[in-house]
């Protein structure tokens, strides 16, 4: 089967400047995230021009609908262009959906959700063909479209953060296995506050896996959580308290200049203060 490479050079098409109010966006939009920040990219194409053009195909009534480089031209109608340069293509609804998606993926503009939903529109709504097909048409592995589709089937919480990046992907595929969709949830929210690795996650599945109740596992590691939580707290106000002490001794030894002995007395036990917050830093990593 032959790939559809992701390079505009390999589409055979037209370079023409077009009136941005005739086109159109792509029917088969699979972005969630169209309200981006495109200042980055507005800078950049006010700077140096659009370096590439994008890929628009034909429309029935005469205009024309973007196949790829949407951001662009999004970044293209803030700055006020009338017209922008654009290739010109040929395309059926499969074929544009694929170039569409390639270009997405080679620059890296879809969050994995937004990839799943693309890989899920493409196998089951629409029907063009089985993922081991898709796979191959995007230069990808059978297990990496398999994977991203199942991502759509985690509870929508753990989509959401996944859709945010508030998870990893990596995250995401380690939760696939557990079977009972609140234990999903209830990982992920976990993994979230304490920032667990993917090691660290497998090491705590395994755990669960071995008890007879795996909430067990979650509601302990839960309330340690808690329990660290109150520890963290409770050194920051100590630190606090200890800046405030310092600050009063401060203007003690302010008023003590001209008393040498004295101030040099103060002055050491502010210092030991000092060295007593550095103290409470460590200890308060330590734990």
């Amino acid at each position: 089967m032959q790939k559809i490479h992701s390079t505009s050079n390999s589409i055979i098409g037209l370079l023409e400047n077009i009136d941005i109010s005739q086109i159109k966006p792509f029917k088969y939009s699979y972005r969630r995230n169209m309200s981006e920040d495109l200042n980055e990219l507005c800078y950049s194409i006010k700077e140096k021009g659009l370096l590439h053009p994008i890929i628009v195909r034909m429309n029935e009534d005469g205009g024309y609908e973007i196949v790829a480089g949407t951001r662009r031209y999004n970044a293209c109608k803030l700055l006020g262009w009338r017209k922008i340069f654009c290739q010109v293509v040929e395309l059926e609804d499969k074929d544009a959906f694929e170039v569409s998606l390639i270009e997405n993926i080679h620059s890296k503009n879809l969050n994995p959700i937004e990839e799943a939903n693309a890989f899920q529109d493409y196998v089951e709504n629409y029907g063009w063909g089985g993922i081991s097909e898709l796979a191959a048409r995007l230069g990808k592995s059978i297990s990496y479209v398999d994977k991203r589709i199942r991502l759509l089937d985690l509870p929508p919480d753990v989509v959401e953060s996944l859709s945010t990046g508030s998870l990893s992907v990596s995250i995401g595929d380690e939760l696939l296995p557990l079977k009972e969709k609140e234990q999903q949830s209830k990982l992920a929210e976990l993994i979230k506050k304490r920032k667990l690795s993917s090691r660290q996650v497998r090491e705590l599945k395994i755990e669960m896996k071995s008890s007879d109740n795996p909430y067990d596992i979650l509601d302990f590691q839960t309330k340690i959580i808690d329990i660290d939580a109150k520890t963290q707290k409770s050194f920051d106000k100590a630190i606090i308290a200890i800046r405030v002490a310092m600050n009063k001794l401060a203007s003690v030894i302010n008023d003590v200049e001209d008393n040498w002995t004295v101030y040099e007395i103060l002055l050491q036990h502010k210092n030991m203060l000092h060295n007593q917050i550095d103290i409470l830093y460590k200890e308060k990593k330590k734990i």
